[in-house]
């Protein structure tokens, strides 16, 4: 069932706005929501329970009611209430649960043990890749990876979580139906068919500035901890990082360069006791024993990106040299102790094969380990 009698209840009684979800729960403790709806069909009742609430209390809206009734008849779309049975049982814990929750896809996934990873919209691109490595890495050992599906950090995590097979869930601060941002509408879609994506907002609300710090208890409440990759000291991510310590919810933070403004984040929350985060067992060692899931790691060197075997002496001088931000090739001769004539088509050859990127201006840096595995996705 994709909508129980209770779900459909909270849709009515939630589509008047002029009562906050908080004064609606206390309301529902009293009569239950049956007898609500029943009271909100008349004028006397609805009376009485704005003298109960301390305002006046409207109709509801209908034009609400029958998007959600459009949106229910969408293949993998539903809604589930607070009181659902399949309602994911994390959330269900923390201090104010979303009552509904509107979910394209299987719900049922987010019953696995879960990490959520968040970041910088404007992170670097060695951000980027550390937080795909991590969300790869969480993914292939069966964790279920949440982010919020925004520019940036959110989308590379869920981009390495569906690289790997434990999929991903998406927290968004707008309606489902509603693309937000556009360029990741594919993404929705494959997160969809993958995951779940999920809302308490109903179908059509847009974007709003306010709505994302309330999202962000959703994405901390599902899951065992928040890893922050890059952000800036007043951010969502770290509003998300604020709802996990509320919500007794493990914090991780992954370092980096003292000068970047996006580093700030993190090296605050570590600061504050956060996990300072090198690799994915700095996560999984510190999980509660439901979320810990064992497996060889593969041999990687001390960047946490791994090292083809196929390399000879020369290649492996080179790319031990490079780190996730580029340098140049006259620093690279210089590390290296190597003729501009023997390294420039060293690393063609090393780029040909995915194993070190060209970033422009003569700048190479080592591939992102995802990069190089992107064919496992199809």
């Amino acid at each position: 069932m994709r909508c129980s009698d209770a779900a459909r209840r909270w849709v009515q009684i939630l589509s008047v706005r002029e009562i906050s979800q908080h004064t609606w729960m206390l309301l529902a403790e009293r009569f239950g929501t049956a007898r609500i709806v029943s009271m909100l069909g008349s004028q006397s009742g609805r009376s009485e329970l704005g003298r109960i609430a301390g305002r006046e209390v409207g109709e509801p809206y209908p034009y609400l009611v029958e998007k959600v009734e459009s949106f229910l008849t969408r293949k993998y779309c539903g809604v589930l209430c607070v009181e659902d049975s399949g309602y994911p049982s994390l959330l269900r814990q923390i201090d104010d649960p979303p009552v509904l929750l509107f979910y394209d896809g299987d719900p049922v996934v987010v019953e696995r043990p879960a990490v959520c990873i968040v970041g910088s919209r404007r992170s670097s691109r060695r951000g980027m890749i550390i937080a795909r490595e991590l969300a790869w890495e969480l993914s292939r050992r069966g964790i279920l990876v949440v982010s919020g599906m925004a520019r940036g950090i959110d989308t590379v995590a869920h981009d390495g979580a569906l690289a790997g097979s434990g999929g991903t869930c998406a927290v968004l601060g707008c309606g489902i139906d509603v693309p937000y941002p556009q360029e990741n509408a594919a993404l929705a879609l494959e997160i969809a068919r993958n995951g779940c994506i999920f809302s308490e907002f109903p179908p059509g609300t847009p974007p709003m500035k306010h709505h994302f710090p309330r999202r962000n208890r959703i994405l901390s409440g599902l899951a065992l901890g928040v890893v922050v990759v890059e952000a800036g000291l007043d951010s969502g991510a770290m509003n998300t990082a604020r709802w996990a310590v509320d919500q007794n919810r493990e914090v991780f933070a992954v370092p980096g360069p003292v000068e970047q403004e996006t580093c700030r984040g993190p090296h605050h929350l570590i600061k504050q006791g956060a996990m300072l985060v090198e690799n994915v067992g700095d996560i999984l060692s510190a999980l509660p024993p439901c979320g810990r899931v064992v497996e060889d790691h593969p041999e990687a060197d001390g960047k946490g990106v791994r090292i083809a075997p196929e390399l000879d002496d020369v290649e492996r001088t080179v790319v031990g040299a490079l780190d996730l931000n580029p340098k140049h090739i006259d620093d690279l001769v210089q590390i290296c102790d190597i003729s501009p004539t023997v390294i420039l088509p060293l690393l063609l050859d090393l780029e040909m094969r995915g194993i070190v990127e060209s970033c422009g201006g003569g700048t190479y840096a080592v591939s992102g380990v995802l990069r190089r595995s992107g064919a496992d996705r199809h």
